[in-house]
């Protein structure tokens, strides 16, 4: 599931340059992790270790767990034991509690000339055999593949992500303080990046200079709202979102929005409070009956954070043209 980024405000030389970046710079990372190898065994065999190295920029919530269920898919699928170093920008078990230990820290990963063998993550429709009785390390990742059910072994993306993962004691309390009821509600999801104001730094453009632009923009959305909430008669809506600007707009409209004070970017170091927003947004959004994801030139429409909680919920996705 490549991201299709045509269209986007995004400058050619940069796009070029990206890509080129993404070719090279697994090759020179991998490097320095083959150049550990020593002689002798590796101590603990058929695990499958998937690295987030710390101190290194990475990218959305939903592009790092994309990473995680394709490769434990593809652990899984090998008969490999999968284990998971997320300690940066915060750990991951604080959000997402292990139904079977997953945790590892760096300390754990052995590096042997013969036992050690290092893959990246990347979309493959065809099998990946992984060797027998060998240490395998991940620790690059491109976080595109979301299938319902992965083509390569038939395992459906929500199981394995409710073999993995269930939800620490907070998120469940605040779902339950808002007094949201379970399969009463949709969702619609709208990623402005910084198009109404400056939400992230990013490679993508879109800010608009004009207020004129910016109202056209709220008001387009609104209406696409308008469509929803005829399509949905009788359910409550939720909206979220990265602007503070639109859902503040949203004051005359029959929806439901969560406090959003705190909202950010986990990529740009967010801070706890912020993270803990992103996990409850799309805790909410996957419990519901339908996301819908909202798309025009001026929104950052490949985002798959609305994907990803409806291919986590296993429910109805949309796509809203704006």
């Amino acid at each position: 599931m490549q991201k299709d980024t045509d269209g986007l405000n995004m400058p050619k030389f940069m796009t070029a340059v990206r890509d080129v970046l993404h070719f090279i710079r697994p090759k020179i990372r991998n490097f320095k992790y083959y150049a550990k190898c020593r002689f002798g065994r590796a101590k603990y065999r058929n695990v499958f270790y998937l690295v987030f190295i710390p101190n290194k920029k990475h990218p959305g919530l939903a592009d790092r767990i994309k990473a995680i269920m394709s490769c434990y898919d593809l652990a899984k699928s090998n008969g490999y034991q999968f284990k998971l170093i997320f300690e940066t920008p915060f750990h991951l078990r604080k959000y997402l509690k292990p139904k079977y230990d997953w945790i590892a820290t760096l300390e754990d990963l052995e590096y042997s000339l013969r036992d050690t063998k290092i893959v990246n993550e990347h979309y493959r429709e065809d099998p990946l055999r992984l060797i027998p009785d060998k240490q395998y390390h991940c620790y690059n990742y491109d976080g595109h593949h979301m299938p319902r059910i992965f083509p390569d072994t038939g395992y459906k993306f929500a199981e394995l992500f409710h073999e993995l993962f269930e939800p620490c004691e907070d998120l469940k309390q605040a779902y339950s303080d808002f007094g949201i009821k379970e399969k009463g509600y949709v969702s619609c999801h709208l990623r402005f990046v910084n198009a109404l104001e400056k939400f992230e730094n990013t490679f993508f453009e879109n800010h608009l200079e004009t207020q004129e632009e910016r109202d056209s923009l709220i008001e387009r959305c609104k209406d696409g709202i308008k469509r929803v909430l005829e399509k949905n008669q009788g359910k409550d809506i939720y909206v979220f979102s990265d602007s503070k600007v639109f859902l503040d707009s949203l004051s005359d409209m029959p929806v439901k929005v969560l406090p959003h004070n705190n909202i950010g970017h986990v990529s740009e170091g967010a801070k706890a409070d912020a993270t803990f927003k992103s996990f409850l947004d799309l805790y909410i959004m996957a419990k519901g009956t339908a996301v819908y994801r909202f798309c025009a030139p001026e929104l950052y429409s490949i985002s798959h954070y609305a994907l990803l909680a409806a291919t986590v919920g296993d429910i109805s996705f949309d796509d809203v043209n704006v």
